[in-house]
């Protein structure tokens, strides 16, 4: 059982470790905000994609094991939570264990905020955006349009994109 209980706090290091690097990117995401160009943000937001694919794969790594304590120990496995299972870890192991829980949960509420703070600066910037458009378009509707001839046009205008 010591063995499993080991197995589990490196698993729970790999998710922190794992957590951490995901944080720094919203981190950097956050201060950066704005800044980036397309490809760029396209970068950060296919990192972020592969660290939560990781994080996914360590979780279900962890599930198994819980789920083979929980049969070992004789308990239903949808009720055996760390917070259950550190006390009857070894003592070193266990204030490992119960370390290793502490800073995950405290990644995890800066990941949420990270991650909060960024929606709502893209929600901002999406925002300015559709409040550009609104007024171009009312632009186009408000102002007539003169054909060579001199008469109005009965089409509105279009607006053409072009890259550069």
């Amino acid at each position: 059982m010591d063995e499993a209980l080991q197995h589990l706090g490196t698993l729970l290091q790999e998710e922190l470790n794992l957590h951490q690097a995901l944080r720094a990117e919203l981190e950097q995401e956050v201060a950066q905000d704005g800044k980036h160009g397309g490809a760029a943000l396209l970068k950060v937001q296919q990192r972020k994609q592969h660290l939560v694919r990781r994080v996914q794969k360590l979780e279900q790594r962890r599930l198994e094991l819980v789920r083979s304590l929980a049969k070992a120990w004789q308990q239903p496995a949808e009720k055996l939570t760390l917070r259950r299972i550190i006390p009857r870890a070894p003592a070193p192991l266990a204030e490992t264990l119960r370390g290793l829980h502490a800073a995950l949960l405290q990644a995890v509420g800066e990941i949420r905020d990270l991650a909060k703070t960024s929606a709502g600066n893209a929600q901002a910037r999406l925002t300015a955006v559709d409040a550009t458009l609104a007024v171009v378009h009312e632009a186009v509707k408000v102002h007539a349009t003169y054909s060579d001839a001199g008469r109005l046009q009965a089409k509105p205008v279009t607006i053409k994109y072009t890259s550069a």
